[in-house]
């Protein structure tokens, strides 16, 4: 059974992530990193996408399901006759990565089936499976793992099977998953889950204090808005992998729409979702994350290039092919691996990552390499701005002079020139500053008409209510409040926001209302002095069960769709729910 996308918990270690069902079997697993081939794919592909299920043997209803406060360790509660079985689950990170399930009975013993049968090759190869007692390794298309459980496995028609008791009396039982060099002891599994647990409660600590915007309490509550930073925080600390780089999202072609055929990877770093996560992580107060993060974009970026997307460890990635094989996730097809956005041409890029650059600035982190390569793409924008493009949207048609990629480039510009002012970054700053006036004075309407989606018009662009919170168009220009009245007008249906007026892609399925959006709307609508609460109240009721925000919302039922938890939702919501940075601004 496939279930609701919204209904999955998240679990990651900074190699690689995994989605848990709530009926506890993982659903979605790469090996040995996030971009590597799937070997649990089951949100996908139903039939053939193996299986890593851990569940009481007999009747059973779940009880609860919770994060572990300030952390990704996910707790699954169950109910059986005369107790509770209790499942932590956790993928731990470091030198020996493995996915740790941690079983514990309450009340009574409890008989417990662990199930697994992987699908090594993205289902394209049967493993080869050996059990020796309480261990079981299994190989396919050159990945082999190493599976331990309290109780002997066997193997039977390629699935094996571990029965065991989980006794109230004793210690807690640990199933575990990792590479075929990583057995563990019970005590050395105990410890690496105590660690982790550890290791994310004292990085999560360091953003409990983070000063709340006050309309975002007035329209939340302040319980609510420190857990949704909470939960934040934790998916864009586990989705930053110790390569470099931060995920879109951890998985592949979950559809924009149910059954559509917008199915896309997301399983690459995108310069700008990476440097709006970087901002995210700088007003949380994990400025060491955001650093490192910045160091990574300024690797990438070196030569100064508006680079769209790489791989986590900055390589390029694979061609985008299909899987006409895979069933996709309830018949959306077809399954997708790698992204043709690679190489597209968004000219935004500059503006998000300058933004970062001069985030990091103020916060005295900025790295030599991210200045360096800013100031690169600075010079770059001052002959390229007025390129066409595929723009933020990432449309799959010809290219156009999009307004909201102007926009970027203006801020891009006026970021830059301000570092140069202070010192902080080597360039041309007055050279920056003249193209900024000029990238404005193109994009601007002159009479007084608001922003539409590119320089033909082409109708509202839920983008460009960041022209109104980056002071593109001042509060005080009548073009701000037409700009996002065009927006809640034409885009706003129920309380959800579409991404553009029209069809401008070429594919007739329908796409879902996005999420990030509604929080850059909220944002912008501050600038102006407007009331928030509304579409901060709907923002926050198209999050999944456990909190994770997708990347679009089904209008009927608010379950999230897309590629699932999604990085920009997360960074969105974070910068909407708090105060804004007060440190370095750009030259009047």
């Amino acid at each position: 059974m496939q279930h609701a996308i919204g209904d999955h918990a998240l679990l990651a270690n900074g190699r690689t992530a995994a989605l848990v069902d709530p009926a506890g079997s993982i659903a979605w697993l790469c090996w040995p990193r996030i971009d590597s081939d799937p070997m649990l794919l089951s949100i996908i592909e139903q039939h053939r996408g193996g299986r890593f299920s851990l569940t009481p043997a007999g009747h059973a209803t779940i009880a609860s399901r919770r994060y572990h406060e300030s952390s990704l360790v996910l707790e699954t509660v169950w109910r059986v006759d005369g107790g509770r079985l209790v499942v932590d689950d956790v993928l731990v990170g470091g030198d020996r990565p493995s996915l740790l399930r941690r079983v514990r009975a309450e009340g009574g013993d409890v008989d417990v089936d662990a199930w697994f049968e992987p699908a090594f090759g993205t289902a394209t190869e049967r493993a080869s499976m050996h059990a020796s007692g309480e261990l079981l390794t299994a190989s396919g298309a050159g990945v082999r793992v190493l599976l331990q459980g309290p109780g002997d496995w066997s193997v039977t028609a390629g699935a094996a099977r571990c029965r065991f008791r989980a006794q109230a009396a004793t210690p807690p039982a640990f199933v575990a998953l990792g590479d075929a060099d990583t057995s563990l002891s019970h005590d050395g599994a105990s410890r690496m889950f105590e660690e982790s647990l550890r290791t994310w409660r004292e990085r999560l600590s360091r953003c409990h204090g983070v000063a709340l915007a006050a309309d975002a309490v007035s329209a939340l509550g302040e319980d609510e808005c420190r857990r949704q930073l909470a939960v934040s925080a934790a998916v864009l600390l586990g989705l930053q992998m110790d390569a470099g780089g931060i995920v879109a999202a951890p998985t592949t072609s979950l559809p924009q729409w149910p059954g559509s055929s917008r199915t896309w990877d997301y399983r690459y770093c995108w310069s700008r979702d990476a440097s709006l996560a970087g901002m995210a992580l700088v007003r949380l107060g994990l400025t060491d994350d955001a650093r490192a993060l910045g160091d990574f974009l300024g690797n990438v970026l070196a030569a100064g290039v508006p680079v769209t997307l790489r791989r986590v460890d900055g390589s390029r990635p694979p061609s985008e092919t299909k899987r006409p094989d895979l069933s996709g996730y309830r018949g959306a097809r077809p399954v997708r691996f790698g992204n043709d956005a690679a190489s597209q041409l968004q000219l935004d890029v500059a503006g998000s990552v300058i933004e970062f650059a001069c985030s990091l600035a103020a916060a005295g982190a900025l790295p030599a390499s991210l200045a360096a390569a800013s100031s690169r793409l600075a010079t770059w924008t001052v002959v390229h701005w007025n390129d066409a493009d595929h723009g933020i949207w990432e449309i799959r048609g010809d290219p156009h002079r999009y307004t909201h990629s102007r926009v970027m480039q203006w801020a891009a510009l006026r970021a830059a020139a301000a570092m140069a002012q202070r010192g902080l970054m080597r360039g041309d700053g007055e050279m920056w500053r003249r193209t900024a006036e000029d990238i404005h004075a193109a994009a601007l309407p002159s009479d007084g008409a608001p922003l539409q989606l590119h320089d033909d018009g082409g109708g509202a662009d839920a983008a460009l209510s960041m022209a109104v919170s980056n002071g593109f168009l001042r509060p005080e220009d009548r073009r701000a409040a037409a700009t996002l009245g065009l927006i809640v007008s034409r885009l706003v249906r129920s309380d959800l926001v579409e991404r553009y007026e029209g069809s401008r892609d070429g594919i007739a399925d329908r796409c879902a209302p996005f999420v990030f959006p509604m929080f850059w709307l909220a944002t912008a609508q501050r600038a102006l002095g407007g009331d928030v609460s509304r579409v901060l109240r709907a923002a926050a009721r198209t999050c999944g069960a456990l909190g994770l925000y997708g990347e679009v919302v089904e209008p009927a039922s608010l379950s999230p769709l897309g590629n699932y938890p999604q990085v920009q939702s997360h960074a969105a919501c974070v910068l909407a729910l708090t105060e804004p940075d007060r440190g370095l601004r750009s030259p009047s």
